[in-house]
């Protein structure tokens, strides 16, 4: 980029001696990253805007998305942190934020890109099945499962561990005393 810059800012400005910096004024967050161009602080020389990050081809039309935005989204889908929560670290880290939106846009595009990826995976597993299903002698389109249908509740609704024990604090009335 700054070899671009330089080469450009000579053509344009041959006898200019400036110095040629970030155009801070005209700087744009995509996310987590960055679009800048440069400017001459002595010609009227500005550089073309400079994307500061890699791009993803999407096969939709529109603006392509920062790699490190889809990164970021798939990174969140595997922990228990939230977009307001990465706000809050970026913030508490001293660094712009991404907007909610854009960080909502990309998580919708990456949740596509998993739920995709997830039912290939999960019709390639059904089709290992019935390939073992055909050696043992069993119906190849039949998938034998087990499930414990005993503790259907989750167990933060209110009860303890189970739904046998009982949430903490809770007094029970003592029989004939």
């Amino acid at each position: 980029m700054w070899n671009e810059v330089f080469i450009e800012h000579r053509k344009i400005s041959p006898m200019c001696t400036g110095f040629i910096s970030w155009d801070l004024s005209a700087k744009q967050q995509r996310g987590a990253d960055w679009r800048e161009k440069a400017s001459c602080n002595e010609c009227s020389y500005h550089s073309e805007m400079f994307n500061l990050y890699n791009e993803v081809v999407a096969k939709k039309h529109g603006r392509r998305t920062a790699a490190i935005n889809l990164s970021i989204q798939v990174a969140l889908n595997h922990i228990a942190i939230s977009t307001t929560g990465l706000q809050k670290l970026f913030l508490g880290s001293n660094i712009p934020a991404p907007s909610t939106l854009s960080m909502q846009h990309s998580a919708n595009v990456v949740s596509e890109i998993i739920e995709e990826y997830n039912k290939k995976d999960l019709a390639q597993k059904r089709k290992l099945l019935k390939e073992i299903n055909i050696p043992r002698g069993d119906n190849p389109n039949i998938i034998n499962i087990q499930a414990d249908g005993m503790y259907n509740k989750p167990i933060y609704s209110g009860m303890g561990k189970t739904p046998f024990q009982p949430k903490r604090g809770r007094k029970f009335a003592s029989q004939g005393g």
